[in-house]
């Protein structure tokens, strides 16, 4: 557990300083009359580089981990994958790294490179968000969890990307890396309708009508037994976005992947978080001069908690396609927490510190205490030790 926290929190204090730091420089040279700061600043490539290896070195972290850690090693030494169905990019990205004898921590840290670079990146314009990002990346669920499900995570990091195009109406640009991104997990397919959600309205000041929504989610979300019915005209979907394994399981009315109680704190907190940001964001808007970004933003960290507390006491597999915003809703935290802190509001601040900065400390412990409640080994290692 020393290690984890050493490292976990090492890396959160030492990127947030960087990102600290290149912010300030940015804003004395605006000050003086300057532009903005290169993306490629030498602080931001050195958090960059500090999540790469502390990323790359981990090792048997998670189920999913472990799986990529089997199919790397098949592939170097008898030549092919031990599973036909993962997507055509992923593999021969795979394929290449793994027949050129590259070490296996190549491979993984290849693909947090993908994600660091697409997050930062996406915040290349807001660098004041960078301190935010580090901190709730590496103390919450985030960063545990992206190295778990590295595909989907790199979809995820791209969204904030492409909110962008969508703020722009290029929707065409916007399906080409989309179908690109498909290459690497068929969920991408799924933000072909995603483009469309920045259009939901959100009746301008009128707090309620988001937390009402959110509210009644949460009440769908109590007594799932309504979404059986919802199996009956999923197979095809299934098949589209590489979920008919998942969907065979749901089909055949197996309990275990049906129905999984899921009302703790990783439930709890962010739902609280998300109607902070719900009540704080009529002033975030008028403060930020209506900055389109912030509003695709908002939208996308709504229907992510929506989405998860409609589906709540159901399956982890049902659940991951609202995970698709959650690097999105990662930043709309961001936004409300360096508001609060600008706006001196530190009572609220201090509430939303709490709610997301304590997920890494309260699994270590967990995990300590009772490791059979932890539903994967979240220790960090290293196969340097």
């Amino acid at each position: 557990m020393v290690l984890s926290l050493s490292v976990y929190t090492g890396t959160a204090a030492t990127m947030a300083l960087l990102g600290w730091h290149v912010n300030k420089r940015e804003q004395q040279q605006l000050r003086v009359g300057g532009g903005e700061l290169p993306f490629a600043s030498w602080e931001i490539m050195m958090a960059m580089l500090i999540y790469v290896a502390v990323s790359a070195v981990r090792w048997l972290t998670s189920w999913d981990y472990n799986m990529y850690y089997c199919y790397y090693v098949s592939m170097q030494s008898v030549g092919d994958f031990s599973r036909e169905n993962f997507e055509p990019g992923f593999s021969l990205i795979t394929e290449l790294m793994a027949k050129s004898g590259l070490h296996y921590a190549f491979f993984f840290g290849f693909w947090a490179a993908v994600q660091i670079f697409l997050l930062y990146y996406a915040l290349r314009h807001r660098k004041w968000l960078l301190p935010w990002l580090a901190l709730c990346m590496m103390l919450g669920p985030y960063y545990i969890q992206w190295m778990n499900t590295i595909r989907q995570t790199v979809v995820e990091c791209l969204l904030l990307v492409l909110i962008e195009l969508i703020v722009q109406r290029k929707f065409w640009i916007y399906l080409v890396l989309v179908l690109l991104a498909a290459t690497l997990h068929k969920m991408a397919l799924l933000l072909i309708p995603a483009y469309f959600v920045p259009l939901i309205p959100t009746r301008g000041s009128r707090r309620w009508v988001p937390v009402v929504i959110l509210l009644l989610c949460v009440a769908a979300g109590q007594f799932p037994q309504w979404i059986k019915w919802l199996f009956e005209s999923l197979g095809t979907l299934a098949e589209y976005v590489g979920y008919s394994h998942y969907y065979r399981l749901f089909a055949s009315h197996n309990g275990t992947y049906m129905f999984v109680d899921w009302n703790g704190p990783a439930r709890v907190l962010p739902f609280v978080t998300c109607l902070m940001m719900a009540w704080y964001y009529p002033e975030m808007k008028q403060h930020s001069s209506g900055d389109r970004v912030l509003s695709a933003t908002y939208r996308f960290a709504l229907v992510h908690i929506a989405y998860l507390n409609i589906f709540a006491n159901t399956t982890l597999y049902l659940r991951r396609p609202g995970d698709l915003f959650r690097a999105v809703y990662l930043v709309m935290v961001c936004y409300t927490m360096h508001y609060l802190w600008q706006q001196r509001k530190w009572i609220p601040l201090a509430v939303m510190v709490v709610l997301n900065f304590y997920f890494v400390f309260y699994d270590m412990i967990k995990a300590t205490i009772n490791p059979s409640c932890v539903t994967f080994p979240e220790f960090y290692r290293t196969f340097l030790m």
